[in-house]
């Protein structure tokens, strides 16, 4: 009797399943990562002043010259797009629901690492192409009385641009 159990304990027993199992544990780890690295790497701020004063008190425009209109100063903010966080999520919950119809381990297998690498694509793309378009905004350019945001042909990243009169001005 005591060969039986030490012979069982010697070598023991995997779960069926578990290479699946420990697939969809480390796809969550990179979603939650990828997840994270968005939120956190997807933010920038860019500001400055189309504007501002003359030696006698007056307000100066962006070129240079004497104006009757008070300068702006322009701030733009990019944001991370719940879009993006709602993509990960459909990504990851596709992938689950095919694995549960998968023919065999294999293919299980294959569809958890193709949506892993699906995820890391999409967050280092929506990274990359949010900050690209952030540069291109013209800031100066600009021109409000009012908050307003910039909406991205892609929808990787959300800008929001508020403007207010230059330091030092009131209303």
């Amino acid at each position: 009797m005591t060969d039986a159990v030490v012979s069982t304990a010697a070598s023991p027993r995997l779960l069926a399943g578990h290479a699946v199992i420990a697939r969809i544990r480390r796809v969550l780890i990179v979603t939650v990562i990828a997840g994270f690295a968005y939120g956190t790497f997807t933010a920038a701020g860019a500001g400055g002043c189309a504007g501002g004063y003359d030696g006698n008190g007056g307000y100066l425009d962006g070129a240079g010259r004497a104006t009757d209109a008070v300068p702006t100063c322009m701030e733009l903010t990019l944001r991370p797009s719940p879009f993006v966080f709602i993509a990960i999520g459909l990504i990851l919950v596709l992938a689950i629901g095919r694995v549960l119809r998968a023919a065999d381990e294999q293919v299980a297998l294959r569809t958890l690492d193709r949506a892993a690498t699906g995820i890391v694509a999409l967050v280092v793309i929506a990274i990359v192409v949010s900050h690209v378009w952030f540069q291109l905004v013209p800031l100066h350019d600009l021109t409000s009385s009012a908050s307003w945001t910039v909406i991205s042909p892609f929808p990787f990243g959300t800008i929001d641009v508020s403007t207010e009169p230059v330091p030092g001005v009131s209303g």
